[in-house]
C-alpha cells in the first residue's frame, strides 16, 4: 500500500538508505505487535499472565502454520500489510468483546472500515464475521441487525480513501470470450482457495489443526465456564460459515453466468477460528495450573512443547520428494517425475551468477518466483497473488495465464526451439535452458551460451548488450 511503501523510504532513510534494512527492522515491529497483541487478548480472557503468555508463545509456532500467514519474525516475508493486520486481530477481537453491549457499538466497523485501507481482505473479513455474531448473541434482535447495517455504512465510508483510490484503475475485461477466461485463470491460479478442494490439502489441515482443536474440545467438555469464550466462539463458527459456504456460492454464481468471480478471497476468513481456539489454549493453562499438581504440571509441560513445534515445520522437515512419494503411495497425487532430483549447487549458482553479472534493472522472463527472490531482479512471468486480482482487475491476470499457457506448453513439447521463439517474442536478453529443456543440439543463431552448469546453460541473445537497461532471462525449472 502507498502509506506503507512511504513508511519504508521514511525508515530506510533513516538507516543509510538500505531499502531491504529498513523493511527487516519493519518486520520486527511488527513481530512485537503479533506477539503483544495476542497476550492481550489471552491475558483478557484467561485473566492471568501466565496463561497468557503461554498461549502467545503457543501463537508463534501454531498460528504462523494454520493462519497460512507471516507472524513478523520471519524476514523480508513478514514485511506486510496483511502480517500488521494478523498482530491487530486479536486486538479487535478484544475490542469487539468490551464494546458490543455498548450503544457506539457502530463504530467498532468505523474502525475497520479504517483498516480496509492498510489491508483489505483482512479487515471485511472481521467485519463480516463480528457482525453476523453480534447479531446472533443478541438472538437476533432487530436492534442488534440495526447496529450492525449502520456499522456497515460505517465501514463503507471509512474505506472510500482506498475504494476511490485504486478501485477505478482496476482493469477488467469485458467480452464474454473474456470474462470465462477469466475465471478459467483464476481457477488455475488460485486452486488452493476454491472448490473443490485436495483431499492432500484438507489432510494437511487437519494436521495443522488438530492440537488446537484437541484442547479447545477438552475445554468443552470440563473447563469452567467464560463469557468471553461463550462471545468469541459464535465469531469462530461464522467465520468457518462464510469460508466454506460464501465461498461456494461465490463459485457457483461465477460458473451459472460464466463470468469471474466476485471474490476468490472469502475461503481465507476461516483463519479467524484460530485466535479462538488459541485463546481455549490459555484457558486451559490456566485451569491446569490452578491445580498444582504434579500431574497437571507435567501436562502444561508436555502442552508448551507441543504448541512450540510448528506443524509447518515437522511437515517440511521431510523433502518435497519424499512428501511426493508418500502421497503417491496414498493415491492421492502422482509420482515425482525424475528431474525432481534436480542439481540444487547449480541452482544456487545460476541466481549468484544473475545477481552479480546482470544490472539491477534487469528483467527476467521467468515463472521461477524463488529467482526473484534469490537473484533480486525483476521477472515477468511471476505468479499473481490475490492482491494482485484485487487491485489490478481481472485483464493482467488473463494476459499472464495466456503467458503461463504459453510456457506449459513448451515444457510438455520439451523443445528448446519453443522456448527461444518465446524469447524472441518477448524481446528477452537471456535465456536459462535446464531441465526438462535438453540442453544439446545445435545452437540458435541469435543466442550465445555464455554461462553453464550440469544440465544449465545460459545463453545471451546476439545483438543485446548485457549491460543494457533491459535484460531478460527465461527460466526453465525443473520438474514443472
Amino acid at each position: 500500500m502507498p502509506w506503507f511503501l512511504d513508511l519504508q523510504a521514511a525508515v530506510a532513510r533513516g538507516l543509510g538508505g538500505d531499502p531491504e534494512l529498513a523493511l527487516a527492522w519493519l518486520a520486527w515491529l511488527m513481530g512485537a505487535l503479533y506477539l503483544g497483541g495476542h497476550y492481550a487478548l489471552f491475558r483478557a480472557v484467561a485473566g492471568r499472565p501466565l496463561p497468557a503468555a503461554l498461549a502467545a508463545l503457543g501463537a508463534l509456532a501454531v498460528r504462523n502454520s494454520l493462519g497460512g500467514e507471516f507472524w513478523g519474525f520471519d524476514g523480508l516475508r513478514s514485511a506486510a500489510t496483511r502480517t500488521i493486520m494478523a498482530g491487530l486481530t486479536p486486538l479487535l477481537l478484544l475490542l469487539f468483546l468490551r464494546w458490543r453491549e455498548r450503544r457506539g457499538f457502530p463504530g467498532f466497523f468505523l474502525l475497520l472500515g479504517f483498516l480496509f485501507n492498510v489491508h483489505p481482505v483482512s479487515a471485511y473479513h472481521v467485519a463480516q464475521a463480528t457482525g453476523i455474531a453480534h447479531v446472533w448473541l443478541a438472538r437476533r434482535r432487530l436492534r442488534a441487525a440495526a447496529a450492525v447495517a449502520m456499522g456497515a455504512a460505517l465501514f463503507v465510508a471509512a474505506a472510500l480513501p482506498y475504494v476511490l483510490r485504486f478501485f477505478p484503475l482496476r482493469d477488467n475485461v469485458t467480452d464474454a470470450a473474456d470474462l470465462a477466461l477469466a475465471r478459467a485463470a483464476l481457477d488455475y491460479r488460485f486452486p488452493y482457495l476454491l472448490y473443490p478442494i485436495e483431499l492432500p490439502a484438507l489432510l494437511s489441515v487437519a494436521f495443522h489443526a488438530s492440537l488446537l482443536v484437541a484442547v479447545w474440545l477438552w475445554w468443552r467438555r470440563r473447563g469452567r465456564p467464560s463469557a468471553d469464550m461463550t462471545a468469541l466462539e459464535p465469531v469462530m463458527v461464522a467465520a468457518l460459515a462464510l469460508g466454506l459456504l460464501g465461498t461456494a456460492l461465490f463459485q457457483g454464481i461465477g460458473r451459472w453466468l460464466d463470468r469471474p468471480y466476485v471474490d476468490i478471497q472469502q475461503l481465507r476468513s476461516v483463519r479467524l477460528a484460530y485466535p479462538v481456539l488459541l485463546c481455549a489454549l490459555a484457558l486451559v493453562y490456566a485451569r491446569l495450573l490452578e491445580s498444582r499438581t504434579g500431574r497437571a504440571r507435567a501436562a502444561v509441560t508436555l502442552l508448551v512443547l507441543a504448541s512450540l513445534v510448528s506443524p509447518g515445520f515437522l511437515i517440511h522437515a521431510v523433502s518435497s520428494e519424499r512428501r511426493e512419494a508418500v502421497k503417491a503411495w496414498l493415491g492421492l497425487a502422482k509420482a515425482p517425475p525424475a528431474a525432481a532430483d534436480a542439481d540444487a549447487g547449480a541452482i544456487e549458482a545460476l541466481y549468484r551468477w544473475a545477481r552479480a553479472e546482470t544490472p539491477p534493472e534487469a528483467l527476467f522472463l521467468s515463472d521461477d518466483f524463488h529467482f526473484r527472490l534469490e537473484a533480486r531482479r525483476a521477472i515477468t512471468g511471476s505468479y499473481k497473488d490475490g492482491s494482485f486480482a484485487f487491485l489490478a482487475g481481472s485483464r493482467p491476470l488473463v494476459t499472464w495465464y495466456g503467458r503461463s499457457r504459453e510456457i506449459a506448453a513448451c515444457r510438455a513439447a520439451r523443445s528448446r526451439e519453443c522456448w527461444f521463439d518465446l524469447g524472441r517474442r518477448l524481446r528477452v536478453d537471456f535465456a536459462v535452458v535446464g531441465p526438462p529443456i535438453p540442453g544439446g543440439g545445435a545452437a540458435p543463431p541469435d543466442f550465445t551460451k555464455v554461462w553453464e552448469r550440469g544440465a544449465w546453460s545460459v545463453w545471451r541473445r546476439v545483438g543485446m548488450s548485457a549491460a543494457g537497461p533491459r535484460v531478460g532471462v527465461i527460466a526453465f525449472s525443473h520438474g514443472d
